[in-house]
């Protein structure tokens, strides 16, 4: 069967029914999602950015499994991963417990941040900022941001936030034939993440737990734990991995998300005038990177006073 085509997604065959939907850079997507054949039906893991997009992936996915999806996964509560929700309402949400609560417990502040006036204000301040990055890869961190805030603005008026209607705290089977497990280690990039895993296929889709080229985001989560849950997912022995960003590979993305997270740690504990680690040294200058490192020292102090 031929693969969709769409200009949010590269539809990459894994083979055995699964296929990976790699969110193209001009597109609106933004994150990866994962697309499963089923006997039921179909599973799509995670939603994208814009209902526009999520709209491309519902319509990929019913092209590939020849009838719509009857069930769909968040990896965990960011925008990029869940606001295309709303294209997938009519069937049952997967997620963390702890996923659903935040974005309820959140609603109303991230509604306000999507609209257009708040959209245009945080675009006009990122574009103000561009003299100041004076590498390539600041200038495409930071055309990386205005990119999905673009997106988003694409989009205002017409984005509904909705959270997963079922839920789980540590592991499940999903209903059905296929084994396929959504397991949840607790908190690391966000309160509590999901992957997803194929153990027969030795398929693991990890959402921003793991990401390829692109900086992961230290805002919701608990770094230190996340080093933790890259070694249970390294124990699980996954031959593929469809990370959150980037490419589908192996176990090396792994590693990579680690050194980057370790990095922050590391530069968060040291003093602000010792050189950046090696890990983290590509990055220097990128507000993503600045970002990571403001929360990972708020963090750091406030966890190591608490014990």
């Amino acid at each position: 069967m031929a693969l969709p085509k769409s200009p949010h997604y590269a539809f990459q065959d894994l083979g055995d029914g699964i296929t990976a939907a790699i969110a193209r850079p001009d597109g609106f997507a933004v994150c990866n999602s994962t697309i499963v054949a089923l006997p039921e039906g179909g599973l799509v893991f995670d939603t994208g950015l814009t209902p526009e997009s999520a709209k491309d992936l519902r319509n990929g996915s019913e092209q590939l499994l020849g009838r719509p999806p009857s069930v769909a996964v968040n990896s965990h509560r960011h925008l990029d991963h869940a606001l295309g929700n709303s294209e997938f309402a009519t069937v049952p949400i997967w997620g963390t417990r702890r996923t659903r609560e935040v974005m309820l417990e959140t609603h109303d502040q991230t509604m306000a941040e999507l609209k257009r006036e708040a959209l245009e204000r945080d675009i006009r301040e990122l574009e103000g900022r561009r003299a100041e990055m004076r590498t390539d890869t600041a200038r495409a961190d930071l055309e990386f941001i205005l990119h999905m805030n673009r997106a988003l603005l694409e989009s205002a008026g017409q984005a509904r936030l909705i959270p997963p209607s079922q839920t789980f705290d540590t592991r499940v089977r999903l209903p059905g034939s296929r084994a396929i497990e959504l397991v949840s280690f607790g908190s690391g990039h966000t309160e509590a993440d999901a992957i997803m895993l194929l153990s027969s296929e030795k398929v693991l889709v990890a959402g921003d737990l793991v990401c390829v080229g692109i900086q992961p985001s230290l805002g919701s989560g608990d770094p230190r734990h996340w080093l933790v849950v890259l070694d249970e997912i390294e124990k699980l022995h996954p031959e593929r991995i469809v990370p959150g960003h980037g490419p589908v590979g192996k176990l090396e993305g792994v590693e990579e998300t680690r050194g980057y997270v370790a990095g922050v740690l590391e530069a968060a504990t040291a003093s602000a005038q010792a050189p950046l680690p090696r890990a983290i040294r590509r990055w220097e200058g990128t507000i993503s990177l600045e970002e990571n490192l403001r929360f990972a020292r708020e963090w750091v102090a406030a966890h190591d006073a608490r014990h």
